[in-house]
């Protein structure tokens, strides 16, 4: 089953955002003391859309993301599966802010394990493993993920895929989704698919096996959307000269232009990764 959403932003507009880092919507108390019932522990971090808290209810710690007021929240999803951050409750303040409650993961994410450099292979193709039977369970369903990156894998006893339901969507004509791994159709406004995520785990793939996202040495970001819509994908060899040559294959057929001559599921992709070591 191929979920199809809406065209984004028209493609006059993407080069917009990319020269911004959020959009226009007000900022949200640093931390305030309670939200729906949630006394607020600690900020967990915070993005375009909103601040994540880190908060609790009764006896339940809870991830709390709060949407900063006037920006879209995404509609109720129902997605039950083991490597998927479970969705508590979601709901509206008094004041009209949307909030998401999510199980707390406290093992931290595959972004943050990146800073002391690149992954092993075989941690690898077991991260990729796990958030591709995530986005294959979504699709199946009807949902495509739009944020498919290295900061929304949570490894935790099982990885988990964070963030399901938060994009794709625009605000204001713009695209809320991170340019580094963005799929050529996303980035041009078109109506996307679970292709789409196919071509961002190809992007992760190859930044948890590099340390480094695709087109890095591009220059500024929109040189970084330019070669998402222009280059061929980049070869993980160069930059990691022992990695099997096959590797670049398989990355570049998930980072595809044409969505139909990627892989046809994450799955696949994640399986073909797996061959390898």
């Amino acid at each position: 089953m191929r979920c199809r959403l809406p065209p984004a932003t028209p493609s006059s507009k993407w080069r917009r955002f990319f020269r911004t880092s959020s959009p226009r919507c007000p900022s949200v108390d640093p931390k305030p003391a309670e939200i729906a019932g949630f006394v607020i522990d600690s900020v967990l971090g915070a993005g375009g859309t909103g601040t994540v808290y880190l908060a609790h209810h009764s006896r339940h710690t809870v991830a709390l993301k709060v949407y900063r007021p006037g920006c879209p929240v995404p509609p109720p999803l129902r997605l039950h599966h083991r490597n998927i951050v479970p969705i508590h409750a979601q709901g509206y303040t008094q004041s009209g802010m949307g909030w998401l409650a999510m199980q707390y993961v406290s093992g931290g994410d595959a972004d943050t394990e990146l800073r002391a450099g690149r992954m092993p292979p075989q941690r690898t193709v077991h991260i990729i493993g796990g958030i591709a039977a995530a986005l294959d369970y979504a699709h199946a369903h009807g949902v495509v993920h739009g944020d498919v990156k290295p900061s929304n894998f949570l490894l935790a006893e099982n990885v988990l895929l964070a963030d399901f339901g938060v994009a794709p969507f625009s605000h204001d004509g713009i695209v809320l989704t991170s340019a580094a791994y963005a799929s050529p159709e996303m980035l041009r406004g078109r109506a996307v698919d679970g292709q789409a995520d196919i071509y961002s785990l190809g992007c992760s793939l190859f930044r948890l096996l590099t340390g480094k996202p695709p087109f890095f040495d591009a220059g500024p970001k929109d040189a970084v959307v330019h070669s998402h819509l222009h280059r061929g994908a980049p070869r993980a060899t160069r930059f990691a000269s022992w990695l099997p040559a096959a590797i670049d294959d398989v990355i570049a057929t998930a980072m595809a232009k044409d969505p139909s001559a990627r892989y046809p599921s994450a799955g696949e992709l994640a399986r073909a990764a797996s061959r390898l070591w």
